[in-house]
């Protein structure tokens, strides 16, 4: 019995110099790569990582899958390659800053055609947006490797990584929103120093000119520093000028766009009440029983709730739940910590509240009921949570013992062999190549693409009936909505500016033209009808000798 309890006794001391080995080990490793760490090694693998996937992408011809993505492009073209170009030819609908970064790039047309400028703009916006990832990490959390691990996290994201070698506006709204938050939360923690608060409003200005996720950005900002200062002795002198500091630059953004709207457009809020606009489109899919979320709060809880977990990646997103508890257990006692997650939480709270209002939409698997004619769109919207899904995935780090280094190892390693055997889609990737937000390629456009040899070309182009930037055309050949006299003119002189015209059924121009007799019939007199199919048909003027 002695000698039993010797060799059990002598079992566990070897356990315990093995697991004091390895903890050594390990301490080792993180010392190593603690001294290496710092911004520029965090910029030169996010470079590499653009790289390597943007030139995976671009030989897999999937830079421009989404039919929004082309639209990005040909909204910045012709700007500076159109009938009437200028900066009225952005539009007033999709907000601006986006296709003005794209402007210079674009310029050229290898780099509008491939898509290849929006994956200028879409990498640099990543390069940046995991810099400030791990800066926001280390203010947090004071440590370098945990800070680490969240960038990884982030820049490793199959749905990051295929979104910033494309056109989609997503990672230049990511970028803007993480400049904005990280130099807000520092001035949380520092609210004399407005330096913080300035840097912080110019970015939200910048994020709300991205997309309209940014307005709510700069509204909860602004709530945050009503709440900030609650409770002090001079509340209203101080929150006032604070507020008005923050406001006056936050906000001008929106202020700016509604002012847009109304001068070019004659409508101030013509971006949700054009027959374009978001809202438009969810009211066709109310109409069809097809908008699960509107007015139904749990519906849209669940959608976003699936929608950040499939972009997050299954694994990595309810390992960050236990995160987030450990995170408010942690800081319970902290006020100032509630209003830097209401921060990193405003794509949640947005996507929620749209989706309940029905001012937008989201298709998922096996959620979607299979009654509805799709089951994949909008999908990417989920990429918002992932940076905070990262920050809390890495604070659990925190723990410091050799298991949950472990365990959080193997739960990445897991999800990446999800993604690798195809159990995980890369979501984004597929709804542009099998949703509905995948660009259709008609037979048409192959044959266009064949046959066009010069002249104006008359064509609806919010129908994408087919590819501008596929086909030969130059853009400053297109006559579409944006080119005012050029277009309304068609429509009763078809023959005065078009050398070509394609129309798809029931799209601006069949209805404005082939569905008007008399119209229809000045048509046939000038042009030949050179390709028919069942929904689009291509025009070509007569030749004159």
């Amino acid at each position: 019995m002695g000698c039993y309890f010797y060799l059990l006794k002598l079992h566990h001391a070897k356990m315990e110099i093995n697991l004091s080995i390895k903890a050594k080990s390990l301490k080792g490793l993180i010392e190593t790569v603690k001294k290496n760490i710092s911004l520029r090694s965090i910029v030169i693998i996010s470079i590499v990582l653009s790289i390597i996937s943007t030139t995976y992408f671009f030989f897999n011809d999937q830079i421009v899958t989404y039919g929004d993505a082309e639209s990005h492009l040909n909204i910045a073209k012709r700007v500076v390659h159109s009938i009437t170009p200028g900066v009225a030819q952005i539009g007033g609908i999709w907000l601006p800053l986006p296709h003005m970064m794209l402007v210079p790039f674009v310029y050229f047309d290898f780099l509008w055609r491939t898509g290849l400028a929006g994956s200028i703009v879409s990498g640099v916006s990543f390069i940046v947006s995991s810099v400030f990832l791990y800066r926001i990490t280390y203010f947090l959390t004071k440590d370098k490797v945990i800070s680490f691990v969240s960038f990884i996290i982030f820049a490793s994201n199959p749905n990051i990584l295929y979104l910033q070698s494309t056109p989609m506006t997503e990672l230049v709204l990511i970028m803007f929103f993480l400049l904005s938050t990280y130099y807000f939360i520092r001035f949380i923690y520092n609210s004399e120093n407005i330096i913080y608060l300035i840097i912080a409003a110019f970015f939200g200005f910048c994020a709300s000119l991205s997309r309209y996720d940014g307005w709510f950005l700069v509204l909860f900002e602004a709530m945050a520093i009503v709440v900030l200062y609650i409770g002090k002795k001079k509340f209203w002198r101080e929150m006032e000028g604070k507020l008005f500091l923050f406001s006056t630059l936050a906000f001008l953004g929106v202020l700016l766009w509604i002012l847009w709207d109304y001068l070019i457009l004659g409508d101030p809020f013509y971006f949700t009440n054009s027959q374009f606009s978001a809202k438009t489109q969810q009211q066709n899919w109310y109409i069809r029983g097809e908008l699960p979320s509107y007015h139904n709060i749990f519906s849209a809880l669940y959608y976003y709730f699936v929608t950040s977990l499939s972009n997050s990646g299954f694994l990595i997103f309810l390992t960050s739940i236990v995160g987030l508890i450990i995170f408010l257990k942690d800081h319970f006692k902290e006020q100032k910590i509630y209003l830097v997650l209401l921060i990193l939480f405003v794509p949640f709270i947005f996507n929620v509240a749209t989706l309940f209002l029905g001012q937008s939409v989201i298709f998922i698997p096996h959620i979607t009921p299979n009654t509805f004619e799709w089951t994949l769109f909008n999908v990417r919207y989920g990429v918002m949570m992932i940076p905070v899904v990262t920050i809390l995935f890495s604070y659990l780090l925190t723990r410091r013992s050799v298991t949950t280094y472990f365990v959080l190892a193997l739960i990445f390693v897991l999800q990446f062999m999800l993604y690798f055997v195809g159990y995980s889609d890369v979501i984004t990737l597929a709804d542009g190549t099998r949703g509905l937000s995948k660009a259709e390629r008609h037979d048409a456009e192959y044959w266009l693409k064949d046959n066009y040899d010069d002249g104006l070309v008359l064509i609806d182009d919010y129908a994408r009936t087919v590819s501008i930037v596929r086909t030969k055309i130059p853009m400053q050949n297109i006559i579409y909505i944006g080119n005012r006299k050029y277009w309304e003119e068609s429509f009763n002189q078809p023959e005065k500016y078009a050398t070509w015209i394609v129309m798809q059924r029931d799209d601006a121009v069949w209805q404005g033209i082939y569905g008007k007799p008399h119209i229809q019939s000045r048509l046939f007199k000038y042009f030949n009808k050179v390709y028919t199919s069942p929904d689009i048909l291509i025009f070509r003027k007569i030749r004159t000798t």
